[in-house]
């Protein structure tokens, strides 16, 4: 929200701490919009408050270095900032649980033994045999791992491409196309989403509602929402890696 400049001033010139923490009251707004956008894309243990938390490290941090004569937004100079610490919190969390942690190890063992004695990848079906490993359970481990790897590598996740968020792993597939080509692509894989699925990554994409607000637009509970969204990626990717021979 915009404040009155008389309050920045206040602060920037005066050190006015009650005018410091009106501004930063005022705010709030911001990093919960910004914890809002990530949490989508976490598994359900996470919990938002925790996000919120580094996101306010964030605020801090944008107010006392905004420089309120410059003409720009506060907006636009905070929402860096605090998403930055979320991300940092992210990746230095040791948040994948310890039983999914082995069951991981235990999954990337049996396709590196089957991939070395066959030449080829195992599909879901086949690591399941291998490994003991229920198939929807192999599901949720691999959407850990593609979280994990997002985390790790992103360094803003609401800058990701949706095309390269859902190429993600797929041997850079997508680097032999020019960028057109690949979001024609993507688009007629979107296509093939049902109507809910295209509705939320429109929204969520596009119109950059969070979470929760997507969850008000379609009715549903927020980890409902994750969910499809996680279910519509894999999907994309699925339809994306059975057409790899067109980016070679």
């Amino acid at each position: 929200m915009a404040l009155d400049m008389d309050l920045w001033k206040d602060y920037k010139k005066y050190n006015n701490q009650q005018a410091r923490e009106e501004i930063i009251l005022a705010n709030l707004g911001l990093v919960k919009y910004a914890a809002g956008r990530i949490i989508i894309m976490l598994p359900d243990h996470i919990e938002q408050g925790d996000l919120e938390s580094y996101g306010i490290i964030g605020l801090i941090e944008a107010v006392e270095k905004f420089d309120y004569q410059r003409g720009i937004e506060f907006s636009t100079f905070a929402l860096p900032r605090i998403k930055g610490e979320i991300y940092d919190y992210l990746r230095k969390k040791d948040w994948l649980p310890d039983n999914m942690r082995r069951e991981l190890k235990q999954v990337e063992n049996a396709r590196d033994k089957y991939h070395a004695q066959t030449g080829e990848n195992p599909d879901y079906n086949t690591i399941a045999d291998l490994t003991g490993i229920s198939e929807a359970r192999l599901h949720v481990i691999e959407r850990h791992r593609q979280m994990s790897n997002w985390i790790s590598l992103s360094h803003d996740f609401d800058g990701v491409d949706l095309i390269n968020l859902v190429a993600a792993d797929l041997e850079n597939a997508t680097d032999k196309l020019s960028k057109e080509e690949a979001v024609n692509l993507l688009a007629e894989k979107i296509d093939l989403l049902s109507e809910r699925e295209k509705l939320l990554l429109s929204l969520y994409y596009y119109e950059e509602l969070t979470q929760a607000e997507i969850a008000e637009v379609l009715e549903l509970t927020p980890a409902r929402v994750s969910q499809i969204h996680s279910q519509a990626i894999r999907r994309l990717r699925g339809m994306l890696s059975k057409f790899k021979e067109y980016f070679y």
